[in-house]
């Protein structure tokens, strides 16, 4: 790139790189055991499959999708008790999250540019996002048993009023469901002045919702995904909102950003299939509590394992791996035995020996504890 076209690169994209992933399809193919992407480990049943390929077969691939997933967004306002003109659809929730900062974009008076406000550590797209769009990340860090630090994000709140204040619960990658009385102090210390959007992407495996508390404020947002219970490929997400703000944010979103595909397979799912996303909801949260209890097993003097309310485990590394302690090397020596976790050694501070753990099909999570006793 030539200097003066890499001059209108904006700045803040410096500070940030792409987002990236392991390679997927050679780890599946190579019989590895991938416990670092919080995706279900279940395939849908054959049956399932079988339903959705006839499905699939009915639809006109020549013709544009529907410009507002029109039986998408009824089926998704069933499920979660909304009506439909609550409901922004996006190419999963990442997607929505973007949307959201290019329609609330207007930065404050006497502010050069909006601010988006969350705690950390969380979700990286809420960061990666804000910079893109050139708003102005305000990260507020989590208490020391990572919970919300209501007292800490009432004060960056009046420093620094925010458009938007991003609250993930269940939190990635801590794992923890916030209290809702932490929660109610934010959107409190918010007084309805910013948007305060609850997102959801793991409450599934938590066991309940808080997207009814959408009707309480015009003030407070939902964000949902069908990501992580076994729909990972189709990106479907959404937010559900004030339905006069759903009006005005969804005129930020791309047409046809929901391809017809993901559309019918979703709804499919949604109205007809449910009860075998429910199934696997079960089988993975039963799954959770049993290497939940075998990797706190290994002792506390080698692993120190956070509670969880998602489908993963937020785990500390005190005394194993090559450097000792050090998460990155864990993860690595985990690799070189044929088990993928998630490691955030390279964040530094106070996550360099912490890494995240999906719960897996009971196999999986057999072999990755008996490499863990191994290891530490």
């Amino acid at each position: 790139m030539n200097d003066d076209i890499r001059a209108l690169v904006r700045a803040e994209l410096d500070a940030i790189s792409a987002y990236t992933t392991p390679k997927t399809i050679e780890a599946r193919s190579t019989g590895l055991v991938k416990l670092d992407a919080n995706e279900s480990p279940w395939p849908l049943p054959s049956e399932a499959r079988a339903r959705i390929a006839e499905e699939v077969a009915r639809i006109d691939l020549n013709r544009y999708p529907d410009l507002r997933a029109t039986e998408l967004r009824d089926a998704i306002a069933e499920r979660i008790g909304a009506h439909p003109d609550e409901l922004v659809i996006g190419s999963g929730s990442d997607e929505v999250i973007a949307i959201l900062l290019t329609a609330l974009s207007a930065p404050r008076p006497g502010r050069a540019r909006p601010a988006i406000l969350f705690p950390v550590p969380t979700f990286v797209m809420f960061r990666l996002n804000a910079l893109a769009h050139g708003h102005e990340p305000i990260e507020v860090p989590l208490a020391s048993d990572w919970s919300l630090d209501v007292a800490a994000m009432r004060t960056a709140i009046a420093a620094s009023p925010p458009n938007l204040i991003f609250l993930a619960t269940p939190n990635n990658p801590t794992g923890n469901a916030f209290a809702d009385r932490d929660l109610e102090g934010v959107i409190d210390a918010a007084g309805g002045r910013a948007l305060v959007v609850l997102d959801e992407a793991y409450a599934w495996f938590a066991g309940r919702s808080l997207s009814s508390w959408c009707d309480r404020s015009p003030a407070i947002g939902a964000l949902g995904t069908l990501s992580k219970v076994g729909l990972a490929g189709l990106r479907v997400g959404w937010a559900r909102l004030d339905r006069e703000l759903a009006r005005e944010v969804d005129k930020a979103r791309q047409p046809y950003n929901v391809s017809a595909v993901s559309q019918r397979i979703a709804t499919l799912v949604m109205r007809e299939l449910w009860h075998v996303v429910e199934q696997q909801v079960a089988a993975i949260v039963a799954e959770r509590e049993r290497l939940g209890a075998a990797l706190r097993a290994i002792g506390t003097d080698a692993l120190e394992v956070s509670p969880s309310a998602a489908n993963f485990f937020f785990v500390r590394s005190r005394g194993g791996g090559a450097d000792g302690g050090d998460a990155g090397a864990l993860a690595r020596e985990l690799a070189a035995r044929g088990v993928l976790v998630r490691s955030f050694h390279a964040a530094g501070g106070r996550l360099s020996g912490w890494m995240r753990i999906t719960v897996g099909t009971p196999a999986d999570n057999d072999r990755l504890v008996e490499t863990l006793r191994a290891l530490v």
